[in-house]
């Protein structure tokens, strides 16, 4: 028989009484939330002189700039210019093909003639006024008949995708117009036949002698020439290449030269047509005197901005399109203050009000300020912070007010 302690039994019993009165919850360990921190950098309010003057950067442009697209189509049958040339205004850039545009005009010339013989033998009652009718209106509708079979040889070409949509227009277009010289013969020989009919005639004349002055108009367009004086900024073509719509040659008028830029509401006070600005010219290191040539009354509303105009002389040729330059507008007083200045980075817009992240401990409060004149790197602050109070420059997008945060170098 196994005997039992009695000790042991009751330390036995004890443990499980405390087990069965114990929760599971009392088991569990809670874990306390952390509240997030965010790292930031910061700089000290300070007081200094803010320069009231306008610095920029820009980029140097032609005065002037004129892409040049032939007004008829066609293949470029010369093109004498070249990348960087010299031109003046009227000088030959490039010439179209001039086939298909002689021919044009010799058709409205045949034209031109049938409508006047028809005129005349409107006004004639002989037999013969008859007979050149009719010898017109056979020769309107040859021409009617062969401008047909272009019209669909060419429209056939163009399905196949041998021809550009203006030659299969000016197929078209001489189609159109044989169609009318053949209605003008009809109706020239309906009046010799009836032996009248003179104002329509007449009003045949005065059309074709339009359409003809037309054809000629077209002709001489495929001679292109230099609308200013400049330098060929650009060549996109060549002989034998069908000229489209892109530009052939473009020419940029480079003396002067101008700086387009852009002030705040604050720094457009400060200038008008004839403010004198200094323009360095960063890659010669090179300082311009200039004078502002236009302002707009009116701010680019996408840019929130007044556009403003630089001109600047460029004789010798030796500034370049595009060169970067830094242009400052002075102020017009000269007067500069002491005021409290921080960072531009601090500052930031909310709903149309600027504010900044004060640092309160290691708390981030959100402070509305007003400011004042700026630069490139600092800006004034009137109100709402005081010398020694420490802004967020960094870290601020991620915050919110009351945001805790931590200081980084």
């Amino acid at each position: 028989m196994i005997k039992i302690n009695k000790p042991v039994i009751l330390a036995l019993l004890a443990i499980s009484l405390v087990a069965g009165c114990s929760s599971p919850q009392a088991a569990e360990t809670p874990t306390e939330k952390t509240e997030s921190v965010t790292p930031v950098q910061v700089e000290q309010v300070t007081t200094g002189t803010v320069s009231s003057e306008a610095g920029l950067t820009a980029k140097l442009a032609p005065s002037e700039e004129v892409q040049v697209t032939p007004k008829v189509s066609g293949k470029i049958s010369s093109l004498p210019v070249k990348l960087g040339q010299y031109v003046t205004k009227g000088q030959v850039l490039f010439k179209i093909d001039e086939q298909d545009l002689s021919n044009a005009v010799q058709q409205a010339e045949a034209a031109y003639r049938v409508a006047q013989a028809n005129l005349r033998q409107t006004n004639s009652s002989s037999d013969q006024g008859l007979v050149q009718a009719k010898n017109g209106l056979k020769q309107a509708e040859q021409a009617l008949a062969d401008a047909k079979l272009n019209q669909q040889r060419m429209q056939e070409l163009f399905t196949q995708g041998a021809i550009s949509s203006q030659q299969l227009e000016q197929a078209n277009t001489q189609l159109t117009n044989a169609q009318t010289s053949y209605a003008n013969a009809q109706q020239s020989l309906q009046a010799a036949q009836q032996k009248t009919g003179t104002q329509v005639s007449e009003a045949s004349v005065n059309q074709s002698s339009v359409s003809l002055q037309n054809a000629r108009n077209q002709l001489a367009n495929a001679t292109v020439v230099a609308p200013i004086n400049g330098f060929i900024s650009s060549v996109n073509g060549a002989v034998g290449q069908m000229a489209g719509q892109q530009p052939v040659v473009v020419i940029v008028n480079t003396n002067p030269l101008l700086v387009k830029a852009n002030l705040s509401e604050t720094d457009i006070t400060k200038v008008k047509v004839g403010t004198a600005v200094k323009v360095n010219v960063q890659s010669t290191g090179k300082t311009i005197d200039a004078k502002v040539s236009a302002v707009s009354p009116v701010m680019d509303s996408a840019l929130k901005a007044y556009p403003v105009e630089v001109t600047i002389p460029n004789a010798d040729n030796a500034l370049k399109s595009d060169m970067v330059v830094n242009i400052t507008f002075p102020n017009a007083s000269g007067e500069q203050k002491s005021s409290l200045i921080v960072s531009r980075k601090a500052v930031f817009e909310r709903e149309g009000k600027q504010y900044v992240f004060k640092l309160e401990g290691d708390v981030a409060k959100q402070v509305e300020v007003t400011t004042g004149a700026s630069t490139s790197d600092t800006i004034e602050i009137v109100s709402g912070v005081s010398a020694g109070d420490q802004v967020v420059v960094k870290g601020q997008t991620l915050l919110t007010d009351g945001s805790k945060v931590s200081i980084q170098k």
